[in-house]
């Protein structure tokens, strides 16, 4: 399960995944991903929420990619992953975050962290 919201007065990009993703979850996020970010200013920050996140079938990781890749084309400027005890799931995602060297992201444990590392200007 995914949650998608924005918050246009910060420019922030908000991304919640809980349990386990299926491929096709993967894709119906990517596209309305695309569509939530058309409306943010670049330069936006994300917050991505795995705190809950067991783990995603393997073919989604390629979406990921994609995800991360059109992220950088739109200009996201931080990008910080929620990750609490999460082991499988933060394994996952570092490891399809780590070929992409222009992600300026950044792991905390909670949300309240997140909010306050971007409110830190």
């Amino acid at each position: 399960m995914f949650k998608i919201k924005k918050d246009i007065e910060k420019n922030r990009l908000y991304i919640t995944i809980n349990g386990i993703l299926s491929i096709s979850e993967a894709k119906i996020a990517r596209d309305m991903l695309i569509k939530e970010i058309d409306e943010l200013k670049p330069n936006f920050d994300l917050i991505n929420d795995i705190s809950q996140f067991i783990r995603g079938q393997e073919e989604a990781g390629e979406v990921l990619k994609e995800i991360m890749t059109v992220m950088i084309e739109k200009k996201a400027n931080r990008v910080i992953r929620v990750v609490g005890a999460s082991k499988i799931g933060l394994l996952q995602f570092a490891n399809y975050s780590l070929p992409i060297q222009a992600y300026k992201l950044s792991y905390v444990p909670t949300m309240a962290e997140a909010e306050k590392l971007l409110d830190q200007k």
